[in-house]
């Protein structure tokens, strides 16, 4: 029987691939027959009765005489770490921020492209010519796009007073008989 040393270097083997299909199926059974097991070898327990029940093959297990005399490797302390490497940590969070920043930018470029597309739509082919240069650029004559709109809109709404003139106009336009159209129109400039 191999003494706590030589079982952990045998795990250590095992899962660099070194071992016989001899040596793994011994590393079967033992899991299988001892009980009481140091901590750090008894976290593997379940590893080596999984392995053993879906093995394929039938070894028969693998005795070592006690005469021969056994290799004396030297001790490798490895405990099996379940979180993940401090570095691969970090570059899961490095990841994480440059997938984020995707986004936004990826959102952002298309935010500004569907705004370009609209403003192309409504003003496309407007330009200014400042100092001899022409500017096409919607974005930076859009200010002067609106004002001169919003000077348009006022130029072309009436003023009360012209409305009222056209109103007039309108009814003495309708009226057939001179002496009646002068009448009213008397009647409404008082």
């Amino acid at each position: 029987m191999k003494d706590i040393a030589e079982i952990r270097i045998l795990i250590d083997r095992f899962f660099k691939g070194d071992t016989t299909l001899a040596e793994e199926q011994w590393l079967y059974d033992y899991f299988k027959q001892q009980q009481n097991l140091p901590e750090d070898i008894e976290s593997y327990r379940e590893i080596f009765l999984d392995l053993d029940a879906i093995s394929l093959c039938e070894v028969p297990p693998m005795e070592f005489p006690e005469a021969e005399p056994e290799i004396n490797l030297p001790t490798i302390d490895q405990t099996v770490s379940l979180t993940p490497p401090k570095h691969r940590r970090l570059w899961i969070q490095v990841a994480t921020i440059a997938a984020s920043i995707s986004i936004f930018l990826g959102s952002f470029w298309i935010y500004r492209t569907y705004e370009s597309m609209k403003l192309q739509r409504i003003y496309g082919g407007s330009y200014m010519i400042v100092d001899g240069e022409r500017i096409d650029n919607l974005r930076e004559i859009m200010p002067q796009i609106k004002s001169a709109l919003s000077l348009a809109d006022d130029i072309g709404s009436p003023s009360p007073t012209d409305l009222i003139n056209q109103a007039e106009q309108d009814l003495l336009g309708n009226i057939q008989d001179a002496q009646e159209r002068e009448r009213i129109h008397q009647l409404l400039n008082q």
